[in-house]
């Protein structure tokens, strides 16, 4: 958050660290955000602490409240009554702590119909998308610098589904194809910029939230992407919402596989060196 940014910013080492990547190493920011992380971590007076104690009473709620749901009860029950817990306290105790905030509202006429249904996405115009737009002023003006920088990000997305697909494949027996991925990430990214959206990639957290919702075919994806598109005008319900009992949500899911990683546990000699150092370096 920007609280504990410029809590780090004010540290005498930690502050001095921060600056010193942000202006010698300003690609690492992934190692900026570790280090927030960390010190986040490590100093626990700075906590808050009824978003604390509201992280950990979610995150308890998530992982052992499943085994006494009813069995009638489908996947991902203990996620909605704990987001739906969080945000009524939320709105009755005037919950001081992060939130998700204001929404944008979505015009009810924008977008084109398909059929009976209106989709609230408007296409932009590609000759604009591509030409008339300052991306390429935050390389230094060069489109080489684009592309080289869109070729990177296109090759560590494909790493990372990799790994979230090898690991469900492992852990659940789901196969994938290198070239499904390929041609699924190519024409969503391509999507994506016709209608101005962010690079469509990966995200274990999600992927692990999803399959402890039990949502892992195709169908549940087209799911998800039509409720995200018709939910949109109503999703101010969730403003709300405590940071805090979402963070727990993903905790929960991702506990067992980060926290704990079973095979760079197993590596043994050289393997365990380079595993660790491998995932210490990308984390």
């Amino acid at each position: 958050s920007s609280e504990l940014k410029s809590i780090v910013k004010s540290a005498p080492v930690v502050g001095d660290l921060i600056s010193y990547l942000k202006t010698n190493v300003s690609a690492a920011t992934g190692a900026v955000n570790v280090v927030h992380l960390l010190y986040g971590v490590l100093n626990p007076l700075n906590w808050a602490i009824v978003p604390s104690i509201l992280f950990v009473v979610s995150t308890l709620f998530v992982m052992k409240v499943p085994q006494y749901l009813p069995k009638a009860c489908p996947s991902g029950t203990e996620v909605i009554l704990a987001t739906a817990f969080a945000t009524a306290f939320s709105m009755t105790y005037d919950y001081q702590g992060g939130v998700v905030g204001e929404i944008p509202e979505v015009d009810p006429d924008a977008g084109f119909s398909l059929g009976p249904l209106r989709l609230p996405v408007e296409l932009m115009d590609v000759k604009e998308v591509l030409f008339d737009v300052d991306i390429a002023e935050r390389f230094g003006g060069s489109y080489i610098m684009l592309m080289v920088s869109a070729t990177l990000f296109a090759a560590v997305n494909f790493l990372s589904i990799m790994g979230i697909a090898a690991g469900f494949e492992v852990e659940n027996g789901i196969s994938w194809s290198a070239n499904r991925e390929l041609i699924a990430q190519g024409a969503a990214c391509g999507m994506a910029g016709m209608v101005g959206s962010a690079p469509i990639s990966g995200s274990m957290s999600r992927s692990l939230v999803s399959r402890m919702a039990g949502t892992t075919s195709q169908m549940s994806c087209l799911v998800t992407a039509l409720v995200w598109i018709y939910m949109l005008p109503y999703m101010s319900v969730m403003s709300p919402t405590p940071k805090a009992a979402l963070s727990a949500v993903i905790i929960s899911a991702v506990l067992k596989s980060v926290v704990v990683p079973k095979d760079l546990m197993k590596l043994k000699g050289v393997d365990f060196l380079i595993g660790w150092a491998t995932g210490l370096v990308t984390a």
